[in-house]
């Protein structure tokens, strides 16, 4: 049953990663124009393309996240790369609508990652495997010596 609501909330999230990530890849000037001020102008139509290979990036971890979802089990180094690259994300975006040059609306997927955040943490906590542990006599010398 705890793998099934693992499995879903990876889901949430390679989703959730695909929907912000889409947009910005695909349309980076409205993109852009929906969560920064100020607007880019012609000359700024390098940054225009830096922002589409964001979102591309945000769209290749939510694959990431995918292939988590679908055993939970394994590529848990996916799962870390999710909390460092989204604990970023709720960093920068906060900061960035604190200073003024994001607009309000950054907060909402920077509030959502926060807590793909918590979660992701939570389930690296719980499914976190005890080291393999060998019975006692295979460590000792005397068992050693007898063979």
């Amino acid at each position: 049953m705890e793998s099934k609501f693992w499995s879903r909330m990876f889901l949430a999230a390679a989703v959730f990663n695909f929907l912000m990530g889409g947009p910005i890849m695909l349309a980076p000037k409205g993109s852009y124009a929906l969560a920064y001020i100020p607007l880019l102008t012609g000359d700024d139509a390098i940054a225009l393309k830096f922002w589409a290979d964001f979102g591309f990036s945000v769209l290749l971890i939510g694959v990431g996240y995918y292939l988590v979802s679908r055993d939970v089990t394994k590529n848990h180094s996916i799962v870390w790369l999710g909390v460092f690259a989204k604990l970023f994300d709720v960093i920068v975006l906060s900061y960035r609508f604190a200073i003024g040059v994001a607009k309000a609306l950054v907060i909402f997927p920077a509030v959502i990652d926060g807590v793909f955040v918590l979660l992701f943490v939570l389930f690296l906590y719980k499914t976190h495997q005890q080291p393999l542990q060998l019975p006692r006599e295979k460590l000792s010398c005397e068992s050693t010596l007898k063979a």
